[in-house]
């Protein structure tokens, strides 16, 4: 196949330094954009991405948010920042961030492997290989960590329950959860893409046993589960907490990440008022994660 004839994709750049990139994709997503983003940790920059239908609405969208900047300059260090758009070959989007994934160890027994590099299993070790695709779920974030360490300890203390991972991204929590043996495991996600990838990634990593489906918060009907996680910007869960709630199975946890150390207490009060008890909380980097018990 010629590169003049293999997929191209448009795409709105937003070139930053690391540590603005929690801010973009929590001020994005209030906004209503989708953005996705990657961390290259030699260079502390980071890329965050927005995915267009076509160059015009790259280009309509580049404008929108070269004019909120000046918004949202209280928000972010004050560090110089680029927005461009873009047209990529799909597999140049897919592998750019790949130089930055290396093995690591996410919690006590779960190990996170990409699907291209070996890894030498010690005692114990769960070993998760992760081809992330065009979702970037790689485990690395601190939202992620949080959750497969909560998944872990709750695991070892009470033994394997029903589990959902609301917004599944990569796929990475519900298949952290079948390691870990949890049973039965559901997932969804409001992007087919997301889907796909978690898909693929359960065929990579020969795990089985996970339902999924394209759903949002608004929309999902399935079953209820003693364990829930919600690994999800705070501007949504602050607006479907009533929702992420119902799906906790009683008595059972909830597992509320994707939230900013600031916005942390707002959140927590939101869903200690619908009832909810805060019994752990981590924080790693600029994010903050709760488990929550629901009786």
């Amino acid at each position: 196949m010629t590169q003049a004839s293999e997929k191209r994709i448009q795409v709105v750049e937003i070139l930053s330094n690391l540590e603005d990139v929690p801010a973009l994709e929590e001020l994005l997503t209030a906004t209503g954009y989708e953005p996705s983003s990657y961390s290259d940790l030699e260079e502390q920059r980071g890329t965050t991405y927005l995915l267009a239908s076509d160059m015009s609405e790259a280009r309509a969208w580049r404008e929108a948010i070269e004019g909120l900047l000046p918004e949202w300059s209280d928000c972010l260090s004050g560090a110089p920042l680029t927005v461009q758009t873009a047209e990529l070959l799909e597999e140049d989007w897919c592998n750019s961030w790949k130089r930055n994934f290396h093995t690591f160890r996410a919690s006590d027994r779960l190990v996170i492997r990409p699907s291209w590099e070996r890894y030498e299993a010690q005692p114990g070790d769960l070993v998760l290989s992760l081809d992330p695709g065009m979702c970037f779920g790689t485990g690395y974030h601190g939202t992620t960590k949080a959750c497969l360490q909560f998944m872990d300890e709750l695991e070892a203390q009470q033994g394997p329950v029903s589990f959902l991972d609301c917004g599944c991204g990569s796929g990475i929590l519900s298949m952290g959860a079948r390691l870990l043996g949890y049973d039965p495991v559901r997932a969804f996600d409001n992007d087919p893409q997301c889907i796909t990838t978690t898909q693929e990634n359960m065929e990579v990593c020969g795990i089985g046993g996970i339902e999924v489906s394209v759903a949002d918060l608004s929309s999902y009907r399935g079953p209820q589960a003693r364990l829930v996680a919600a690994n999800i910007l705070a501007v949504v869960l602050d607006r479907y907490a009533e929702q992420v709630v119902s799906y906790v199975a009683r008595p059972g946890h909830l597992i509320l990440s994707g939230i900013l150390i600031e916005q942390y207490e707002g959140i927590r009060e939101r869903f200690t008022a619908l009832g909810l008890r805060e019994v752990a909380v981590k924080t790693i980097s600029e994010w903050r994660s709760g488990l929550f018990e629901v009786r």
